[in-house]
């Protein structure tokens, strides 16, 4: 069991983020839709973190290499990163999973020198951190096929989750927006016979 933990670990930590279902693909910069992927930025130490194919490849099996990763997940959670999506319980879960990680690296130095139960818990951690990374990658490619208006053929579409979210984002503001003008154009007016409050 500690071999198979060992491997899982040093995988898993190794490519902390998104060794999962997510498929990557740069991105187009279009006119109507920016893109917002970055690369992943420079942690404070000045190293950078290498990527094969668009996803780190760090081995963070010490306390100072998890930290690099971890500076780096939480700079791509800002606007205009890679997880700039990731919701405020989602940010909780993954500073308390950072956090517990951290506390496991500090109390035994690397993976090698964990218990089990240790490893487990490390194992866990990096798993909630992965799951909420994969889903709320903005490089992640969602396609689908949808069917024009007129047509009889499927026609399939690719975009990136920040894309789609961006769209929504705009949507909502446009819909937010035009509510506004027109209460705005209908305050102090009778309706029904009744006033319509400012």
């Amino acid at each position: 069991m500690t071999h198979t933990i060992r491997i899982i670990l040093t995988a898993g930590i190794g490519v902390l983020t998104l060794q999962g279902c997510a498929q990557t693909q740069s991105v187009k910069q279009s006119t109507t839709v920016p893109a917002v992927a970055a690369p992943l930025a420079q942690p404070s130490s000045g190293e950078a973190i290498p990527e094969v194919d668009g996803k780190p490849t760090v081995n963070a099996n010490t306390g100072d290499k998890f930290e690099v990763v971890a500076v780096a997940v939480r700079q791509q959670m800002q606007p205009g990163g890679r997880w700039q999506f990731v919701d405020k319980n989602e940010r909780v879960m993954i500073d308390d999973s950072f956090a517990d990680m951290s506390k496991l690296f500090g109390q035994f130095g690397n993976v090698d020198k964990m218990d089990d139960n240790a490893k487990v818990r490390l194992f866990a951690d990096q798993s909630t951190v992965n799951a909420i990374l994969t889903k709320k990658d903005g490089d992640r490619l969602i396609c689908q096929s949808v069917v024009p208006v007129g047509s009889h053929l499927p026609v399939k579409t690719c975009r990136t989750y920040s894309q789609i979210q961006i769209e929504q984002r705009g949507t909502q503001d446009s819909l937010w927006k035009i509510n506004a003008t027109r209460q705005q154009m209908h305050c102090g007016a009778q309706q029904n016979g009744s006033f319509v409050p400012c």
